[in-house]
């Protein structure tokens, strides 16, 4: 999304409904008291930064001044700068213009602190492709061997062997150039085998210039795969790289997870953010669990633009962002820099002027003060022992790993994993179809259910009596749970109509049955595997063998029921209304702050976790 003034694109960006952490409390239940709530903080400053834009490199001394210390004063310690190669190497391939731009801006970032990524772009006249416009500086590099000489010139002048001690170990993180995904940064076109050259090029050439420099590979955009190739989706083109051979030629994964204009926690497919999941299940499957991804860009426009936010509305996204980015992704993300500091115009009819934490006349927006303040008080974290709140999580259901931690499921698929809970991939489905999440005896697995009863395997669910384990496919819309059974041996498959499908050890108790009307919600086996708990969407629980119904909530011809959760004792239980409201049930924890109701329907899954309750949604 890196704007030259003039230009613009189009954003494809998309969604579930979240509710941040961190929210006023509310619903007390009265006679509980207001106990102290143990909270971690991850320090967001050493993971977050600005980028100032590529106009930086020709302010004056005075405005790149004011601009540098703003973003010093920002609290982030990163910021990414381009190393413009068009600049540097416009005459021909063997004149260098570093002391002209380059030079400066780098010794005023590093004067003040800021750790810098150097992005390396874009092609000078005598290295662009046969096929580029004239004029035209955003096309690839006819041969990717030129390409990977400046990139290498590059670190050598500023990495750690540099023979300049001024500039020695000034940059030591590189760029793959940007948004290579997306036409406007690959003109005529994106090109996979190319770009693919360029970065093996390139990361061959760093390495040698600076064995210990983090290579990314360019940062990809918020894009839908175009029938002419004109577009590459993230995963996409991620993809791409793996299959032309790019495992081994990049250190860590560039994203540009904009999400505007929705807000960065709703979680939809097309949502760039959300998609950072998605880029990493990828690199799991590619052997590269080890690597992390890089949000080099994200941000959002205010103004009256139909894609621009409030200035109240940017400040709120500036504080989801770093939460959404230092919890759900925190375990294998790296920086995440917002784009950028300064408006680039006045026009507030355009979002792409206005795009800055601080307006054109460097007046500060709220947003500012909002990056600051996450900044220096970092992103509080409940921990696994959760003392009697609902803390919400996205996702359609959340469930317990027994050896600490726990799972949320995305509507997509998409499994995240929190606190100590070991994560093993994720399944991809189109539209909204992930239906139920259960987690394997052991902790080392888990199984995720489709729509169409179909059952996905991971971890240890693969192997032994649940792996083999099948039940009904039934080919349309209308499995709604799954359940393991208590010796781990078996599950069952719910159906909307109430049908109880099992497999393995798992028992088809009975409870209710209502052919041809979608109802039933959740199941539950007992804790003793002798009986079941069955949730229909009014809030109705039906019970059979040693499980017991006790008197929760109950919404006759209201479809607003979601999920149910068994105290391990079986003398108890919880039930959710998709408000994230949790009505609790004789030995079921009593909830004295729930931090996840909200006056919408948004809320899906229910689980104990420590001593308190995660709600997904």
């Amino acid at each position: 999304m890196r704007r030259i003034p003039g230009r613009r694109v189009a954003s494809a960006v998309v969604v579930i409904i979240v509710v941040a952490i961190g929210m006023p409390a509310t619903n007390v239940v009265a006679g509980q008291p207001a106990a102290a709530v143990a909270i971690s903080t991850i320090d967001v400053g050493a993971r977050a930064g600005i980028d100032a834009g590529p106009t930086v490199l020709w302010e004056s001394d005075a405005d790149q001044a004011a601009t540098l210390d703003a973003i010093a004063a920002s609290g982030g310690k990163w910021m990414s700068l381009d190393i413009d190669w068009n600049h540097i190497q416009y005459d021909n391939r063997d004149t260098w213009r570093w002391n002209a731009a380059t030079d400066r801006a780098v010794l005023a970032s590093r004067e003040r602190g800021l750790s810098l990524i150097g992005m390396a772009a874009y092609s000078p006249p005598w290295a662009r492709t046969a096929d580029c416009p004239a004029g035209e500086l955003h096309c690839l590099a006819a041969n990717p061997d030129e390409y990977g000489r400046f990139v290498g010139a590059a670190a050598a002048r500023y990495g750690s062997r540099s023979p300049i001690a001024r500039l020695r170990g000034t940059v030591n993180v590189w760029q793959i150039w940007n948004e290579p995904n997306h036409r406007e940064f690959s003109i005529p076109k994106p090109d996979l085998d190319r770009y693919t050259a360029m970065l093996k090029a390139a990361y061959t050439a760093i390495k040698v210039a600076d064995p210990n420099a983090t290579v990314i590979t360019g940062a990809t955009a918020p894009a839908p795969d175009a029938a002419d190739g004109t577009e590459y989706q993230p995963e996409t083109w991620l993809r791409g790289l793996y299959a032309r051979g790019a495992r081994g030629y990049f250190d860590a994964v560039g994203h540009h997870p904009y999400s505007f204009p929705t807000n960065p926690l709703e979680a939809h497919s097309w949502n760039a953010f959300t998609q950072t999941q998605v880029l990493y299940d990828v690199m799991v499957a590619n052997g590269d669990a080890g690597k992390k991804i890089w949000g080099t860009e994200m941000g959002a426009g205010t103004g009256t633009d139909p894609e621009a936010i409030s200035e109240a509305q940017q400040a709120q996204w500036v504080e989801d962002y770093y939460r959404g980015w230092n919890t759900t992704f925190r375990s294998f993300t790296g920086p995440l820099l917002w784009f950028q500091l300064r408006d680039s115009g006045t026009n507030i009819r355009n979002r792409w002027h206005n795009l800055g934490l601080v307006r054109r006349d460097r007046t500060p927006k709220p947003a500012y003060a909002a990056y600051q303040k996450v900044m220096a008080g970092g992103v509080n974290v409940i921990p696994e022992d959760l003392t009697g709140l609902a803390v919400p999580q996205p996702g359609r259901r959340v469930a317990a790993n027994p050896n600490g931690g726990y799972y949320t499921l995305a509507p997509n698929g998409t499994v995240a994993a929190f606190g100590s809970a070991p994560y093993f991939g994720s399944p991809r489905f189109p539209g909204k179809l992930a239906r139920g999440l259960v987690v394997a005896p052991d902790g080392l697995g888990y199984l995720v259910l489709d729509a169409f009863g179909g059952v996905h395997k991971y971890g240890s669910a693969t192997g032994g009596a649940i792996g083999r384990g099948r039940t009904v496919y039934f080919g349309f819309n209308i499995a709604r749970d799954i359940a393991l059974a208590a010796d781990g041996l078996g599950y069952a498959v719910l159906d909307g109509f109430g049908g109880v499908h099992p497999t393995g050890s798992a028992r088809a108790l009975p409870l209710g049955y209502w052919p041809g009307w979608d109802i039933a919600r959740a199941f539950a086996y007992s804790p003793t595997g002798t009986g079941a708990y069955l949730l229909d969407a009014y809030g109705g629980v039906h019970v059979a063998g040693d499980a017991r119904a006790r008197r929760t909530g109950y919404w006759p011809g209201w479809d607003i029921a979601r999920d149910i959760a068994i105290a391990p004792d079986n003398a108890g239980y919880a039930v959710l209304d998709g408000f994230g409201g949790v009505h609790r049930a004789g030995t079921a924890p009593a909830v004295w702050a729930n931090w996840a109701y909200q006056r919408w329907d948004h809320a899906g899954g229910l689980a104990f976790v420590g001593g308190g309750y995660v709600v997904a949604g």
